[in-house]
């Protein structure tokens, strides 16, 4: 994946920094959390888009979401 992405907040094409993040979602009727990859902008330090990243952070918080309600189902 190419390291450089544009940068709404700098305006400009700039290097980005991946970080791993803990992602709590809370909709109506379930909570849970997944692990996600984050970009951040390397020139002022403000989260930017990655399509990639952003697909692959969607799949996961879909998988999370399907074995919460899962576990939730098992329970009852």
């Amino acid at each position: 994946m190419d390291k450089i992405i544009f940068c709404e907040n700098c305006q400009d094409d700039v290097e980005f920094e991946i970080r791993d993040e803990i992602i709590k979602v809370d909709l109506e009727d379930i909570v849970f959390t997944y692990g996600a990859h984050v970009p951040y902008c390397k020139k002022c330090g403000k989260e930017v888009s990655v399509p990639e990243l952003n697909d692959l952070n969607l799949i996961k918080a879909y998988k999370a979401q399907k074995e919460a309600l899962e576990r939730r189902a098992e329970s009852e």
